[in-house]
Formats: C-alpha cells, sequence, structure tokens
C-alpha cells in the first residue's frame, strides 16, 4: 500500500533515512524530514503494517523534482520502488520530472530510465568524489 506520508510517520521515515543513507553526505536529519513532510510531498510504502520505502518530492513551478528515494535494503529488489515511482508519477502527472542520480547508481539509473526518465546533464563532483547525472522525464 502507498500513502501521502504524515507527521505520525517522521520516526519510520528517518529510521529508513539512516538505514539507506547512513554514509551520504546528503542525508537527511530528522528536523529536515520533519519540514518535509509538512511542506513538500512524501509518499510511504507499506508492506505487512510497516513502512519500507519512501520518495520525496519537491514542487517546482514547472516541474518535480525527486529529491530522495529509498526503500530498506532487505525489500530492494522486490519491486517496491517500481510501484512507488510508478505511483507518485501518476499522482504528480501535471508537470515534468526531475531528479540527480550517482553515476554509480546502476539499479537506480535503470528503474529511472524503466519510467522515461533521460539522462539530461552529468554533474561534475555533484556527489562525495563522485559524478551525478540530472535525469529529466517530460
Amino acid at each position: 500500500m502507498i500513502q501521502i506520508a504524515r507527521k505520525k510517520d517522521l520516526n519510520d521515515i528517518f529510521i529508513i533515512e539512516q538505514n539507506v543513507f547512513k554514509d551520504d553526505i546528503f542525508s537527511l536529519s530528522k528536523a529536515c524530514l520533519n519540514y518535509h513532510i509538512n511542506k513538500n510531498i512524501v509518499f510511504k510504502v507499506i508492506y505487512e503494517n510497516k513502512t519500507i520505502g519512501y520518495c520525496l518530492w519537491l514542487k517546482r513551478k514547472s516541474y518535480y523534482r525527486l529529491y530522495s528515494f529509498a526503500i530498506l535494503k532487505e525489500y530492494q529488489g522486490k519491486g517496491f520502488a517500481s510501484k512507488l515511482l510508478s505511483f507518485s508519477i501518476e499522482k504528480l502527472k501535471d508537470k515534468s520530472h526531475q531528479l540527480e542520480v550517482k553515476q554509480s547508481n546502476k539499479k537506480a539509473i535503470l528503474l529511472y530510465e524503466k519510467f522515461g526518465f533521460k539522462k539530461y546533464k552529468i554533474l561534475e563532483n555533484y556527489y562525495k568524489k563522485e559524478n551525478g547525472y540530472l535525469m529529466r522525464r517530460v
């Protein structure tokens, strides 16, 4: 099941953030996640009564930016990311979509390409010692 995250979901989403992005310089703090739950669009995936993933979209004037996307490691490779991305794109279909991704994150790139995202630009040293791609879906 996929739903919009609410304030009561903050702890579950923060646990996912820590689990998936624990060594990442872009990892979001609890306060930052709280802000985004209140001000932006956060969808969560629930499986067997447990929140196992989320995605955070920022609404811009002419597009939505996928700012954070995470599925707990033990649930990766089971189709939850595809379901979450498909659901969120359908709900946010009135605008185009954009994201940044590490060049080394081949699984994520394949997922995004499956949903029509195209590599638009190389982002030099966007991540710590690594380039990224700016991807767009129009």
